[in-house]
């Protein structure tokens, strides 16, 4: 193909030529003028799926689902002014959670900056620390080949983005106008398919960068493993993780060999899947509220993997004395030691850590007196909740996450806010030998963007998806539901509705009287019945178990997006929590005596 005699044109055409060598499949486009370029480019490359996401701030969390789910990098293009600005929820949640994302935000050309032009801010550099790498690309001009420039740049985004730890990497584009030769890209357009840029899987991307993966000296490994070796009281604590099913045979295969209890966060991927779980305790955010078993079964040597864990009893029972070692498992460039407790920090992969330790280690005596110990609590207190769970006739909030992994089928992936739901997963959720993953925006924590995110996975999964949130995360999302009236997604939203933020009720401030419902609780007086409407979700209403089983049944077995509202009470499910948490460990001080 010529080229083009617009240079924005040929500049754009280049980069998603190169991005698609590389192998991006996905982008999403949230219209704008400025970016005209970027999509008719991104249309000459067929190989990329473009996803039209009005809004900038869903459009962002949309992406970023869709990369966890596909573990490579999507690209997300907008125009200049605000609309780039509206990426950066997502793009802190990409850093935090280590998802690769391409953000191309187009922008005026320099003589255009800082002189009051229309829809024209600071675009330089604006996602700061929490972009891998950020540039201001050359502006593309008449008369100049810059071919290999972008195709470089575009190589080196996506292998940044996907390198280890995965993120954001951000592309300012400025350009001049005329943004497009209207006529060349009609025809350009009608030809697609015949030009240079068709589809082929089989190019090469211009750059090939080859990812290195890295691993500790041998000498590292011996000194970690004669620190842990000959230790019988030692615990395995693994955090929220992307799910990986090599990662759980290791750390279990890990745990075999150490002869150590796992205290598995439900976010690990640990608690589901077809690995040996048989040192697996999922109960430990009952059992670490007990002051004489937190006393009673203090380790000596901790291994930790993933983020840092989701149960503040957990966290505060690992920082409550210093151990003889403390091992963080790090991916390398991140720290998550917010609790300054390693004693050892390991910037390795999970994979190739508990593979080369397994090596350096002997078998340990068959019995062990303090595994057993911490799985027949584990045991006993999962059983108490299970069967108050089970005869509890309300919707109380931890029965409905805990009935929804029970009805959630093999390959469908679970989506859950932050706040009460994660917790909820953590307390009233055991395992499965099904393959259920669970997934959760648990790097900076926050309740925006959740619905969005969920779409974007949903969109890449062959299976159901389920999300399981708050009715403020719905509402901070909301405008997110136009997103299904235009891609058809099997999602299946359960929206548990308190009337504000169910888990300030847990926090001191909620002694405030009525302060505390004015500035804490935020109750709102609303429902989503007519809100479903804007995304074309089939809505349904559960006040009973019966009602609840039927619609979760009929959304899982129809496509398409549904809306499940349920109604709780605030005060109600801090009662029931607190009930169910305290008669869970009255039973299990009684077997203890019974022992």
């Amino acid at each position: 193909m010529e080229p083009s005699r617009n240079p924005n044109s040929r500049a754009a055409a280049v980069m998603m030529d190169e991005f698609a060598r590389c192998g991006v499949a996905n982008a999403c486009i949230s219209p704008g003028s400025r970016s005209t370029a970027i999509v008719t480019g991104l249309l000459r490359a067929p190989a990329i799926r473009p996803w039209v996401i009005l809004d900038e701030r869903s459009a962002g969390f949309f992406a970023l689902g869709m990369a966890r789910e596909t573990r490579r990098p999507v690209i997300l293009i907008c125009t200049s002014g605000t609309a780039a600005a509206n990426y950066m929820p997502a793009v802190v949640e990409a850093s935090l959670s280590r998802i690769p994302l391409v953000v191309i935000t187009t922008d005026r050309p320099p003589e255009a900056r800082d002189c009051r032009s229309p829809q024209t801010i600071d675009q330089v550099r604006m996602f700061g620390s929490h972009a891998r790498w950020s540039v201001d690309l050359a502006t593309p001009v008449a008369g100049l080949d810059l071919d290999s420039y972008y195709r470089t740049i575009a190589c080196r985004a996506f292998a940044t983005a996907a390198d280890m730890p995965a993120g954001p990497v951000h592309l300012n584009l400025p350009m001049r106008e005329p943004l497009i030769d209207v006529n060349e890209e009609r025809e350009a357009l009608a030809r697609i398919g015949e030009s240079e840029f068709a589809a082929d899987e089989s190019r090469a991307p211009y750059t090939q960068v080859y990812p290195a993966r890295p691993s500790l000296l041998p000498d590292s490994i011996g000194a970690l493993a004669h620190k842990l070796r000959g230790c019988d009281r030692g615990l395995i604590v693994s955090g929220p993780a992307a799910p990986s099913p090599d990662a759980a045979r290791s750390i279990a295969r890990l745990a075999a060999r150490l002869n150590w209890p796992v205290l598995a966060d439900p976010l690990s991927g640990l608690r589901a899947g077809h690995h040996d779980r048989s040192r697996i305790v999922d109960a430990y955010d009952v059992l670490l509220r007990d002051p004489a078993f937190c006393e009673a079964n203090q380790p000596d040597a901790v291994i930790q993997f993933g983020d840092p864990p989701v149960s503040k009893c957990l966290g505060q029972f690992l920082a409550s004395r210093p151990r003889r070692s403390h091992l963080m498992v790090a991916e390398p460039g991140t720290w998550p030691d917010p609790l300054q407790i390693a004693s050892d920090v390991a910037p390795v992969a999970t994979v190739e850590l508990c593979d080369a330790l397994f090596e350096s280690l002997d078998d340990p005596p068959k019995m062990s007196p303090w595994l057993d110990s911490w799985l027949a609590a584990s045991a006993r207190s999962r059983a108490a909740l299970d069967a108050m769970l089970a005869d509890e006739p309300t919707m109380f909030e931890g029965k409905i996450v805990a009935e929804l992994m029970r009805l959630a089928p093999g390959g469908c992936a679970v989506h859950t806010g932050n706040s009460m739901p994660v917790r909820d997963f953590d307390t009233f959720v055991g395992q499965s030998n099904r393959d259920t993953a669970l997934f959760c925006n648990r790097g900076a924590n926050g309740i925006d963007g959740v619905l969005a995110t969920a779409l974007g996975a949903g969109a890449a999964r062959k299976a159901p998806t389920i999300l399981v949130l708050g009715d403020l995360s719905l509402l901070h999302d909301i405008g997110a539901l136009q997103i299904a009236a235009r891609y058809p997604v099997h999602l299946l939203v359960v929206v548990i509705n308190n009337d504000g933020g169910g888990i300030f009720s847990f926090l001191p401030q909620a002694a405030l009287g009525d302060s505390f419902e004015t500035f804490f609780a935020t109750p709102h007086g609303l429902d989503f019945e007519r809100a479903s409407a804007l995304g074309r979700a089939r809505y349904a209403r559960a006040n009973s178990w019966s009602e609840f089983n039927a619609a979760v049944g009929y959304a899982l077995d129809h496509t398409g997006l549904h809306l499940l509202e349920i109604r709780g009470d605030r005060a109600r499910n801090l009662a029931m929590h607190r009930r169910l948490v305290e008669t869970a460990l009255t039973r299990l001080h009684a077997a203890a005596r019974e022992k």
